[in-house]
């Protein structure tokens, strides 16, 4: 198991939402949230696509192969089909999309911080990046249907606050579950 790279990075302004695999419900959930949440609060929401040696399985046919260590998209189009896309309709301020080499999750997250206003609300759909930050909230969608994990879900498995399961558009646990404040940032209602 990849050990916590770092635990300097307490964001009690982040909720971390990863999932069991591919197809699992995790944006579908991330919407909802963003949907409840961002005519209350200045959200950013953030997309982060690890890529790992020999990860093809997990992540599909990738129409847009990592060339360099890692790449920061600031989504601005909310007619497309990618789900950051999904994320801007539902209400977030700004969308990012990130794709990273494993190694350099630390380092993208770093950017990230200086090119964001430092008083915003995240809402992160990723596994890999809970290896470099620490949310106030980590849930982890798991499916009811599939019991096949990614590596990067199976290993951060017990760091997580809450296991949802899901079938894909149904949860076990609602938004409306979740509640947040300035002084203690995401917490179960």
């Amino acid at each position: 198991m990849e050990k916590l790279l770092s635990e300097s990075f307490y964001l009690p302004n982040m909720l971390m939402i990863g999932g069991a695999t591919r197809n699992v419900g995790k944006t579908t959930f991330v919407c909802k949230v963003i949907e409840k949440f961002s005519q209350l609060l200045p959200i950013v929401a953030i997309k982060v696509k690890t890529i790992y040696e020999g990860d093809s399985f997990f992540h599909g046919k990738d129409k847009n192969p990592l060339t360099e260590n890692y790449r920061i998209i600031n989504e601005v189009d909310a007619t497309t089909e990618e789900d950051t896309a999904l994320m801007l309709k539902a209400g977030a301020q700004k969308v990012f999309r990130v794709k990273v080499k494993s190694n350099y999750i630390e380092q993208v997250f770093k950017e990230l911080q200086d090119i964001l206003p430092k008083n915003i609300v995240w809402i992160c759909e990723s596994n890999s990046l809970r290896l470099a930050v620490k949310p106030s909230l980590f849930i982890m969608i798991t499916n009811q249907l599939n019991n096949n994990m990614k590596p990067s879900a199976e290993q951060l498995l017990p760091f997580a606050d809450l296991i949802v399961v899901s079938d894909g558009k149904t949860f076990n646990f609602s938004e409306n579950n979740l509640t947040y404040s300035e002084t203690y940032g995401w917490k179960f209602v």
